[in-house]
């Protein structure tokens, strides 16, 4: 009975019988080989397990397997003193009981074998341990992944670059980059360095490699154009800005460091506006005073020491020509406007 009562149970229920029993490693064994474990086991250790209500019925009723074969002397006394007896059969097709054992046997054998086999290779045994092996695998390339990504420190450069970026003086030096790099991509001329290979001459279309031409920096067709830029997009309208600081006033109640600014940004962008009106903007004429040569003499495109032709390049040249330089400014004010309005 105890056996059979064993070989009943599921998986489960004698994980918990083996754990109850404090059998090591009994996760590892398949069910037959931790049946046959347990009554080995349970058997051995009869007088401290036999009191426990779990294993009640594995030695109640018939006993256990030690206390048969214990109980019976007299069959293993009847046995020995049996005489040897010769029978003599017929011959008969069917097979002998030696054979039949064996063949009855040999299923056994070759399940344990197996067991055995399936044991070393550590094949998982169901789909939910096939499942579990398979998340686990993806939280270690996970946590592979996460580690790899931390090492790069790109999450800690975005974030400096993002801290940096949202700021008034951020804006307004990014505008200005776009309309000096406009300025003299435009302006600044190319010559040939060196032939390009038939290769790169096919998809590119260029049989030359072009440079810019440096030795136009020490002539004063590239530094006209450049220094009234300058002069009309950052340089007065800082020193303008920077003077009429109109943060300074508004911060007297609290003393805050990031309530202002060096140069006021709101200045900065009007003073500019005022410039670039002063110094880009076109005469309309009308239709009926072309004739008018009293008209068309006042009409005069310079500004300051610098020439029309001067103007005209820098006018026709920075992205977005004349109106580009005016939604710059209005671009400006409008930010210096929202962060004053936050900072409130």
């Amino acid at each position: 009975m105890s056996h059979s009562w064993l070989q009943r149970k599921r998986k489960g229920e004698l994980l918990d019988l083996a754990q109850k029993a404090k059998l090591p490693d009994a996760d590892s064994y398949l069910k037959d080989d931790l049946v046959e474990l347990l009554e080995e086991h349970l058997n051995s250790n009869e007088t401290t397990y036999a009191k426990h209500p779990e294993f009640r019925d594995y030695y109640g009723r018939s006993g256990s397997p030690v206390k048969r074969e214990r109980s019976s002397p007299a069959e293993a006394l009847t046995v020995t003193k049996s005489r040897r007896r010769t029978l003599v059969k017929a011959p008969s097709e069917e097979p002998t009981p030696e054979k039949s054992s064996l063949i009855t046997r040999t299923p056994r054998a070759v399940s344990r074998r197996v067991s055995q086999v399936l044991s070393e290779v550590d094949i998982p045994a169901s789909p939910a341990q096939l499942a579990e092996v398979a998340d686990q695998s993806f939280q270690v390339a996970k946590t592979k992944a996460t580690e790899l990504w931390d090492r790069t420190q790109i999450d800690r450069l975005k974030e400096v670059v993002r801290e940096n970026a949202s700021s008034v003086a951020a804006i307004q030096t990014l505008i200005l980059l776009i309309e000096a790099i406009g300025l003299q991509w435009k302006t600044l001329d190319t010559t040939a360095a060196a032939s390009l290979p038939d290769g790169v001459s096919k998809h590119t279309g260029q049989n030359m490699l072009m440079v810019p031409n440096f030795t136009a920096l020490l002539s004063s067709q590239w530094w006209a154009p450049a220094t009234l830029w300058s002069l009309t997009s950052w340089v007065l309208p800082l020193v303008f800005s920077y003077f009429f600081n109109l943060t300074l006033s508004a911060n007297t109640s609290r003393k805050s460091s990031s309530r202002q600014y060096p140069a006021d940004p709101f200045t900065f962008n009007i003073v500019k506006a005022i410039l670039v009106y002063s110094a880009y903007r076109v005469v309309e004429i009308s239709a009926g005073s072309i004739g008018d040569s009293a008209i068309a003499h006042d009409v005069n495109y310079s500004w300051g020491p610098f020439s029309a032709d001067t103007v005209e390049v820098v006018r026709e040249n920075v992205p977005g020509k004349y109106p580009g330089l005016l939604i710059s400014s209005a671009v400006g004010i409008l930010v210096s406007l929202y962060d004053a309005a936050l900072k409130k």
